[in-house]
């Protein structure tokens, strides 16, 4: 009974580890948020124009899409990530055609 009981607990444990690699799951955003949030001097460094893969490397990792709209030829969608700084410190960008057209912050340091 001991032997069921322990191998239980290691699939549980393997199951809330594998999670953590399963986009959009409560685990990996919580493992994204405490390896990637950006700083207000990273912030600076963004320059219109620039791709979502350009962001997303000088940022250190994706950011969470929080809308997205195609109309015929045209791609808009705006990214989120939590930043460091004040408590619920953010970074907003907007693509169009996958290139950066609107930037804005919120309590970043």
């Amino acid at each position: 009974m001991i032997s069921l009981c322990t191998a239980g607990s290691r699939i549980l444990a393997g199951m809330i580890a594998l999670s953590a690699f399963v986009p959009g799951s409560l685990y990996a955003n919580q493992v994204q948020s405490r390896i990637c949030r950006p700083t207000l001097a990273e912030f600076k460094t963004l320059e219109m124009g620039m791709s979502y893969e350009e962001v997303a490397a000088q940022l250190g990792c994706k950011g969470r899409r929080i809308s997205h709209i195609e109309i015929g030829r045209n791609r808009r969608a705006t990214y989120s990530w939590q930043g460091r700084g004040s408590y619920g410190a953010n970074l907003n960008a907007t693509f169009r055609n996958n290139r950066l057209t609107d930037l804005s912050q919120l309590g970043l340091r």
